[in-house]
C-alpha cells in the first residue's frame, strides 16, 4: 500500500507551507487525496516525490508555467535547466556591465564631473593599449612584490581589501609555482586584460579588469601554455 502522509508531515519533510501545497494543487501540478469528506488531505509517495521535484526546480529559479511543461520529463527538465543557466549568465554579464558603469559614473562625480557628461566619454571605444599598459604595470608590481604601489591603480572597492591581501595571495598561490621565468603575450577579452606568467613549475594567468584607467578587479588562474 502507498505510504500516505498528511499535509503537516509533508510540510515538515520538504520545508514548505500548507499554503504552497494547496496552491500547487489548484494549478494542477499535484493531487491530494482524502478518504472521506471530513478526513484530512494526504499525499502518496509518488506525489511527495513529484512535489519535491517541483520545489527543487523552484529553488533553481524556474517559473511554475515552465515547471508544468517539464515536470513529467527528466529530459525536458534538463533542457530547461540549461536554458535557465544561459539566461542567468547573460543577466549576470549585464549586471556586471551596469556595476562597472556605475563605478565609472561615481568616480566622475567624485572628481566634480557632470555625471550626464560622462556618457560621451563612456560611449567611446576602449583604449586597449592603455588597458594593456595599466595591466602590465600592475603585473610588474605584483611580480616585484611592490604591493603598496598597486593602491594607486585600484578602485575604491579593491582598496578595501584586508591588509596583507596581496602578500598572502603571493605566498599561497604564486610562490609555490617556483622561480619566475617570463611574461607571455597579453590578450584582451571584453574589459579584461590577460597577462600570462611563466614559472618554473606552473604557469599563471592574471586577469585584470580595467575601466577608464582604473583597475576594478583581479583574478588569478593556473594555466598551461
Amino acid at each position: 500500500m502507498d505510504d500516505m502522509k498528511n499535509i503537516t508531515e509533508v510540510c515538515r519533510l520538504l520545508g514548505i507551507t500548507s499554503r504552497t501545497i494547496r496552491y500547487y494543487e489548484q494549478l494542477g501540478l499535484i493531487k491530494t487525496v482524502r478518504k472521506s469528506n471530513t478526513a484530512p488531505r494526504q499525499l502518496g509517495t509518488e506525489t511527495i516525490e513529484r512535489l519535491r521535484r517541483i520545489c527543487f526546480l523552484r529553488k533553481l529559479g524556474m517559473g511554475l508555467d515552465d515547471i508544468a511543461d517539464v515536470i513529467d520529463s527528466d529530459v525536458k527538465a534538463a533542457e530547461l535547466i540549461k536554458s535557465k543557466k544561459a539566461a542567468m549568465k547573460t543577466e549576470i554579464n549585464e549586471l556586471v556591465e551596469r556595476v562597472n558603469l556605475l563605478t565609472e559614473v561615481i568616480a566622475a562625480a567624485e572628481q566634480g564631473e557632470n555625471i550626464y557628461e560622462t556618457e560621451k566619454r563612456l560611449s567611446l571605444p576602449p583604449d586597449h593599449e592603455e588597458m594593456k599598459r595599466i595591466a602590465g604595470e600592475c603585473t610588474k608590481l605584483i611580480l616585484e612584490r611592490r604591493f603598496d604601489e598597486l593602491q594607486g591603480y585600484l578602485d575604491d572597492d579593491m582598496r578595501q581589501m584586508p591588509p596583507g591581501f596581496f602578500e598572502v595571495s603571493w605566498n599561497v598561490h604564486i610562490k609555490p609555482c617556483g622561480a619566475f621565468v617570463s611574461i607571455g603575450e597579453q590578450s584582451i577579452v571584453a574589459d579584461t586584460v590577460i597577462n600570462r606568467l611563466h614559472f618554473e613549475k606552473q604557469d599563471i594567468a592574471i586577469l585584470i579588469e580595467v575601466h577608464a584607467g582604473i583597475v576594478t578587479g583581479m583574478l588569478l588562474q593556473y594555466c598551461k601554455e
